[in-house]
């Protein structure tokens, strides 16, 4: 028979059991993505705010993890540029930067066009599939309920943002060109911070009914078949998305910080920043928080 203190040595081995079980899941990387993707989608909706100091423990509490899988996740966060050392306050998240956005549209103006061509091509050879043409239409019919319901609040500009993305990703899905997916994903954490800034301009109402008549164009030019018209729309739509969306981080941020955590540099004032992303549209030839282990 046991006696007392072979059961309590024996409940000692498997409290330490328990503690090592535990701590093989939260070191797993499954594990850390789920924390990752939760403190991703916190950030991008800007429930974390730009320059908001990060603290572990707190994270850790709302959670329910150790630290060790919060702390590999702002790594992760870190490397992405969306958190950022802060010295002895610790670490931050990354104020939005208007100058880095000015640049990113610069990029996605073209890849955004691309894709949309390659996906009017496919469904013109009859290579794209039905359901991710259905994607498509769905993502746009979505979006454009969300956009139909203003005024919106920070709820209501988180949904249009969200939107936003899947309606792209449906494109990119479309396209058939994983490298432009790839790409872009990387970088829609970014894009969705600056979008929740112009989406809730005060000075301009209609950003989402322009946006989602905008998509509603490309989409009609896609499920055509016509490649061409495609890219010039979605080249049309990157453009004055960029310039709204330059408009309102300048007027909001007077000096930006770089998302690597380089030093603040002279934000371009409102001229400088529409040209720099903005030129001139080529002429349509038609007018018209808990985690699973």
């Amino acid at each position: 028979m046991p006696t007392k203190l072979d059961v309590e040595a024996a409940g000692h081995d498997d409290g330490q059991m328990v503690n090592r079980i535990q701590n093989s899941i939260e070191s797993s990387p499954d594990f850390i993505e789920q924390v990752y993707r939760r403190l991703l989608e916190s950030i991008s909706f800007g429930e974390m705010k730009p320059g908001e100091r990060v603290r572990q423990s707190v994270l850790a509490e709302r959670l329910g993890v150790s630290r060790q899988p919060i702390s590999h996740a702002l790594q992760l966060l870190k490397h992405q540029g969306l958190v950022r050392d802060a010295g002895k306050q610790g670490v931050e998240v990354t104020p939005v930067d208007p100058d880095y956005v000015v640049q990113l549209y610069e990029a996605r103006t073209s890849l955004e066009a691309k894709a949309a061509a390659l996906a009017a091509a496919r469904v013109r050879d009859g290579i794209a599939g039905s359901a991710d043409i259905r994607a498509l239409q769905s993502a746009l019919a979505e979006g454009q309920r969300a956009a139909s319901k203003g005024p919106f609040g920070q709820a209501g500009v988180a949904a249009l943002t969200q939107a936003d993305a899947l309606f792209h990703s449906a494109i990119y899905q479309l396209s058939g060109n994983q490298v432009i997916k790839h790409m872009m994903e990387g970088q829609w954490p970014h894009l969705m911070r600056s979008m929740m800034a112009v989406l809730d301009d005060p000075t301009d109402r209609n950003v989402p009914s322009r946006a989602w008549s905008e998509h509603g164009l490309i989409t009609e030019s896609i499920v055509a078949g016509d490649a061409e018209e495609a890219g010039l729309r979605a080249t049309s739509h990157m453009q004055r998305a960029g310039v709204d969306l330059a408009r309102r981080l300048i007027a909001s941020h007077p000096v930006t910080e770089r998302p690597d955590g380089g030093q603040p540099s002279e934000v371009p004032d409102r001229k400088h920043a529409k040209s720099a992303a903005m030129q001139p549209r080529a002429p349509s030839k038609r007018s018209g928080m808990s985690i699973e282990a």
